[in-house]
């Protein structure tokens, strides 16, 4: 095999390829188990959205060793509801990033989760999952990634009790910058 020839889809000559392939990448893999509740929740008409800001979990990984690095967040839990009434409401999340240098809570992305159970004294649980890709170029430190319950609303009055339990995972992979 000529050492000079292409690689017919991606354009580079095998010596060039060569050392590409031979190049190392890190792969960090953390994750954190979290929960909240149970949580009595009682809505009253026109009593407005309870807030809440309340972690669920939480995941810090050291990234003061990657130059560049594609990070995937994922969250994967159960959220059991149990009710008095008809429940048709939503519940908020929002995944915060805080890294030690900078001291400041950046928020990332939103999650907004409905549920609707069509009877009520009874328990039903829901899967969470919620997935969020992130670049990080330039933050060479080490980082927590939060995800809170903000709020929860519901269409009518009555009490609703609300348990979350599931795991808050950051898969971070280094890439050439």
């Amino acid at each position: 095999m000529d050492l000079e020839s292409k690689y017919p889809l991606h354009g580079e000559t095998y010596k060039n390829r060569k050392v590409k392939d031979c190049d190392c990448q890190k792969v960090i893999l953390e994750s954190s188990y979290g929960n909240f509740g149970p949580l009595d929740v009682t809505f009253v008409d026109d009593d407005g959205i309870p807030t809440f800001n309340q972690a669920i979990a939480s995941v810090t990984v050291d990234l003061s060793c990657i130059n560049c690095a594609n990070i995937l967040l994922d969250f994967t839990g159960i959220l059991n509801v149990t009710t008095t009434i008809s429940a048709s409401g939503a519940l908020t999340f929002t995944l915060f990033k805080t890294c030690r240098r900078q001291m400041t809570r950046q928020p990332l992305t939103t999650f907004t989760f409905f549920v609707a159970d069509i009877f009520g004294g009874e328990m039903t649980s829901h899967t969470l999952a919620f997935k969020y890709p992130s670049r990080n170029d330039n933050c060479q430190d080490c980082c927590t990634y939060t995800l809170e319950l903000n709020s929860i609303s519901n269409l009518g009055p009555g009490t609703i009790t609300y348990s979350i339990n599931g795991t808050l995972s950051a898969l971070v992979v280094e890439n050439p910058c």
